[in-house]
């Protein structure tokens, strides 16, 4: 029986000025296990990060992803094990939920003896999860820009130096609720202009890794005023960090993560972090990472 393992990395999307165009893939990871049975059992087992926070059966989003496939394909599948190994916080903006839906996408395409090229499985993804920015990151890795309209795909890979960097993650019940709320149904054409400006010149400052030039353009004034009221403490988390020696912030997606760049200490003002959001009375955690540029890897072999 056939066997196959895909491991995704986790995803920094809407990049400071660059909302709904821009995202990182940094090395946190859900590895996906699937493998076909004789019998017409479906099998999932979680692990890690978010285990038991999702439905096990077809409601799970691995299976919803590998199903999607199948009924594309008109094909009826039998039974199949789905073992999910998960080290990227759910409800994050770290793109948790998207890499399961696309690990499941690639499985089942690799189980079909791929009907579907690279292109076509990342225009699915972009589809079906309505997230293409993140995606689309997370199967090419590294720097990437995209559109999804009218359901067609258009996607970038674009340069990006290799660095580390700190994602903190300050936890916040009932954070996903009201920061979804907070999003303004109009913003002021002044602020859409000064965002839009600085977008081409973050895109160069990734590419050559020049921390200067990210410090200088990572602002952002369409999303993070309404997101900043929604995280306790964010302005003297942020200040501790400067302090102690970040150059630039952004929420990755809606957060409540958020991605540091700093040229060393990382681990330092990682640990500052964590106490400044402790300070406020928030908990919260945080990693440095490098950022991933290999992007989705698949592993294929034939199961006793």
């Amino acid at each position: 029986m056939r066997k196959i393992k895909i491991t995704l990395p986790a995803t920094a999307t809407d990049l400071g000025p660059g909302l709904h165009s821009l995202g990182l893939a940094v090395g946190l990871y859900c590895a996906v296990e699937i493998v076909e049975r004789r019998d017409e059992t479906l099998l999932v087992e979680t692990e890690g990060e978010g285990a038991g926070h999702y439905p096990i059966g077809l409601r799970h989003p691995v299976v919803l992803g590998l199903m999607r496939i199948f009924q594309q394909q008109e094909r009826a599948p039998l039974g199949f094990s789905v073992r999910v190994n998960n080290h990227i916080p759910l409800d994050s903006g770290l793109g948790a939920e998207t890499a399961f839906w696309v690990a499941g996408i690639i499985g089942a395409n690799n189980l079909l003896g791929n009907p579907y090229p690279r292109s076509r499985i990342l225009e699915i993804a972009a589809q079906f999860t309505r997230q293409p920015d993140s995606a689309v990151t997370a199967i090419l890795g590294g720097l990437t820009t995209s559109i999804l309209e009218s359901d067609m795909l258009t996607y970038r890979a674009l340069p990006v130096t290799p660095m580390q960097v700190i994602v903190v993650l300050p936890e916040l019940e009932n954070y996903a609720g009201e920061s979804r709320l907070a999003r303004p149904e109009r913003v002021a054409a002044a602020d859409a202009l000064y965002n839009l400006s600085r977008v081409p010149l973050l895109v160069e400052a990734l590419r050559e890794g020049n921390l200067t030039l990210i410090a200088r353009v990572m602002d952002d004034r369409l999303r993070l005023p309404y997101l900043k009221p929604h995280i306790p403490g964010y302005d003297h988390a942020i200040e501790m960090a400067r302090r102690a020696g970040a150059v630039a912030v952004t929420p990755s997606g809606d957060g409540p993560a958020l991605l540091v760049f700093a040229a060393e200490n990382h681990r330092t003002i990682a640990t500052t972090l964590e106490v400044a959001f402790e300070n406020t009375g928030v908990k919260a955690r945080s990693w440095v990472l490098p950022l991933d540029t290999q992007g989705v890897v698949i592993s294929a072999a034939q199961s006793a």
